[in-house]
């Protein structure tokens, strides 16, 4: 969880955002911590709506053996 712009925003959170005059959706993949700063980052999916995807975690689970695959 972090906050950003008052907003706080968890792991497969689906945000959209402007930026340079451009409206973008992104989608929060998880976090970290910068190794030499410290400070707390952000990782980022870039999602164009004609290849957004909407399946089941039923369906998503099928595709995948490990579980462990599943953060």
């Amino acid at each position: 969880m972090v906050i950003y712009g008052g907003i706080i925003l968890n792991k497969g959170d689906i945000i959209t955002v402007y930026y340079d005059g451009e409206v973008m959706t992104l989608c929060v993949l998880g976090f970290y911590n910068e190794q030499h700063s410290g400070e707390e980052m952000v990782l980022l999916a870039l999602i164009t709506r004609d290849n957004l995807l909407h399946v089941s975690l039923e369906d998503l689970e099928s595709m995948f053996f490990n579980k462990r695959n599943f953060n």
